[in-house]
């Protein structure tokens, strides 16, 4: 079994898996691993990378490798005993981010000095080069170019174009990292739990656009806007049309943040300050709300909390069952029982 943030993957083979951002083929297990001794296999294990990895510590090689495969989302989770000289280039096209969980030691990506804070650019036009140390754990987020540039803002898309143009390392917030571990642990504590999740469109949309997100939030930390901050008349103005926005029904759970940022016309950042400054949240934890009293109302008329959950994008049932507790003081369970009988 592999494990990690609670999440324990109960698949161990990976033959006849699909290629990255295709979906299983039908009675495949959407969640694989596979375990190796041989650092060519390993490097092999990511179709399409063309990788090639050389040991540079002594000791016979131990590695593991989880992927897991959404709609329009490849995820992945490679761990690797022995330090390693790595090298690689990928198609064109391809968005891929690697996210630290365990780095530790002396490690350079590209050229530069890496503590696991960073986040790892591995696509872009020129070969990446990874001296990784014993004991590397890191998962990794691989988009559609196409894919990944419609969860951006207008002036993301810009930046991104460059910022994404070669394999790099990316300062992030911890907030923004530690949301891209988690979603990663939420996402394969779901599909190895609840695998129906593989055949059903709105849950994995929601997934995808979650990921996505959060991707795009983190990798944007970087950019800083120009100008001066927002004036406060038009702070109001532009929280009043986001809440209006908010307000106007939902398809596949409420509309985002990137949606608001096109709609409204400000960036991120700016969206982010008008929300703080007017509402004392941000855009994100107040669009969380708006969902969880959606799903509230839902539930006076679903057949299950899960009906009403998924209406307004929750995927992870259970974070919703602890977040929903948080906000109205009892479990969704609790609030069916209490108007169904």
């Amino acid at each position: 079994m592999f494990q990690h943030s609670g999440v324990t993957i109960l698949s161990n083979r990976a033959e006849n898996a699909p290629q990255p951002n295709q979906p299983p083929p039908a009675g495949q297990q959407p969640v694989r691993i596979a375990r190796t001794r041989d650092i060519d296999e390993q490097a092999a294990l990511l179709r399409g990378w063309n990788q090639s990895y050389d040991q540079i510590s002594a000791g016979s090689f131990q590695g593991t490798f989880l992927e897991a495969t959404l709609d329009r989302v490849h995820l992945f989770r490679e761990v690797t005993s022995n330090a390693l000289y790595q090298t690689g280039i990928l198609s064109a096209g391809t968005v891929a981010v690697g996210v630290p969980l365990a780095l530790r030691g002396n490690a350079t990506f590209c050229g530069r000095r890496c503590d696991g804070s960073q986040l790892h650019v591995f696509s872009g036009d020129d070969a990446f080069e990874f001296f990784s140390p014993c004991g590397l754990d890191i998962a990794g987020f691989v988009f559609d170019e196409e894919d990944f540039y419609g969860a951006l803002t207008a002036d993301e898309q810009e930046i991104m174009v460059h910022a994404l143009g070669k394999p790099h390392l990316r300062s992030v917030t911890p907030q923004g990292a530690d949301r891209l571990r988690q979603l990663f642990a939420h996402v394969c504590d779901e599909l190895t739990q609840s695998p129906a999740i593989a055949i059903a469109p709105n849950r994995l949309s929601a997934m995808t656009r979650d990921i996505a997100s959060a991707l795009a939030g983190a990798l944007a930390f970087e950019r800083a806007d120009a100008g001066d901050p927002v004036p406060e008349p038009r702070r109001s103005r532009i929280v009043r049309q986001a809440r209006e926005l908010a307000a106007q029904g939902h398809d596949g759970g409420a509309i985002t943040v990137e949606e608001l940022c096109r709609s409204v016309g400000v960036s991120r950042r700016a969206l982010q300050y008008c929300f703080l400054e007017t509402l004392g949240i941000g855009p994100s934890a107040y669009l969380r709300a708006v969902r969880l009293n959606g799903a509230r109302r839902a539930i006076r008329h679903a057949t299950s909390v899960a009906d009403a959950a998924a209406l307004w994008g929750f995927w992870h049932f259970g974070r919703f069952a602890r977040d929903y507790k948080s906000m109205f003081g009892e479990l969704p369970s609790e609030a069916f029982r209490r108007v169904h009988g």
